[in-house]
């Protein structure tokens, strides 16, 4: 869900349209920020947003990445490079 400080929802992909965040073009926190603060007129949040906040586990990440940015960028950056260093399947026909 951290990547949702970007970017936009669509609704001829997902059924759903909106930004998660004030200025969905920075790479932020301020996501995590606009979940703890609610529902906001112009922003969205997805069900799967919302949980974040009604799992305790889950919700101490949010209250932790909210107050400090830089927590967050470092457990990004870590979680990106596990993920990139997977790789990918070929296609096969």
């Amino acid at each position: 869900s951290g990547a949702h400080t970007l970017g936009r929802c669509h609704k001829e992909r997902s059924g759903f349209e909106g930004a998660w965040t004030s200025n969905p073009l920075i790479f932020d926190n301020s996501y995590f920020k606009e979940l703890l603060s609610g529902e906001r007129e112009g922003l969205l949040q997805l069900p799967s947003d919302k949980a974040l906040l009604e799992d305790p586990v889950f919700r101490s990440y949010v209250e932790k990445y909210a107050a400090d940015e830089d927590a967050f960028f470092a457990d990004y950056a870590e979680a990106h490079l596990k993920l990139s260093e997977l790789g990918f399947a070929e296609e096969y026909q």
